[in-house]
């Protein structure tokens, strides 16, 4: 089990990305589609749509260790 070290320069490295990608894509390329199969059908999605649900995701584990944090009486995270 990792510990809030390894927690949080998982945060870092998913920002990094999020922020190299925002600086170098134009709002067209946010809305570039691609697809994937799955045993259901078809999905397809946008550059756009996975920026935000990866930002989505880290914001929500980010809140669960703020959480764990500060019923333990220390600071949470800077979100």
């Amino acid at each position: 089990m990792g510990g809030l070290a390894e927690v949080m320069e998982g945060l870092e490295r998913s920002w990094v990305m999020i922020d190299e990608c925002l600086r170098r894509w134009t709002p067209e390329d946010l809305a570039v589609e691609f697809s994937r199969e799955r045993r259901t059908g078809t999905q397809t999605f946008t550059r756009q749509w996975v920026i935000w649900h990866l930002i989505e995701h880290d914001l929500h584990h980010g809140g669960e260790v703020s959480l764990i944090l500060g019923s333990h009486g220390l600071t949470g995270l800077d979100l």
